[in-house]
């Protein structure tokens, strides 16, 4: 796939509002499966995923910013994305409120 079809795709994904669509389009292109890897287009792509409410996009938004992996590290912005995603049922998101957590508070000054 070209570049120029990848941007296509991404922008039609983004005009759908499918947020279901849009996140899976994000992985894709977090973990390079059909297209080039782009930390960029997948955090954008999550997004506006989290934005309409998708779960699994929060979730990944969490990890991306707990982990400073495309995105500044931010404990705090992470554990709001898991906890709205938590509150949508994502068990992936309860983990990791359940296991970072304590780890935070640990590590503090």
């Amino acid at each position: 796939m070209s570049a120029k079809q990848d941007m296509r795709i991404i922008a039609d994904a983004l005009a759908t509002n499918d947020a279901s669509h849009i996140e899976r389009i994000a992985e894709s292109c977090y973990y390079g499966r059909g297209r080039e890897r782009s930390l960029k287009a997948a955090l954008e792509l999550w997004t506006r995923a989290a934005e309409l409410g998708n779960a699994d996009a929060m979730y990944y938004l969490g990890v991306c910013r707990y982990y400073g992996d495309g995105a500044p590290r931010d404990a705090e912005d992470a554990f709001a994305l898991w906890e709205r995603a938590a509150a949508l049922g994502h068990g992936g998101a309860r983990a990791s409120i359940e296991n970072l957590r304590p780890k935070e508070k640990e590590d503090a000054p």
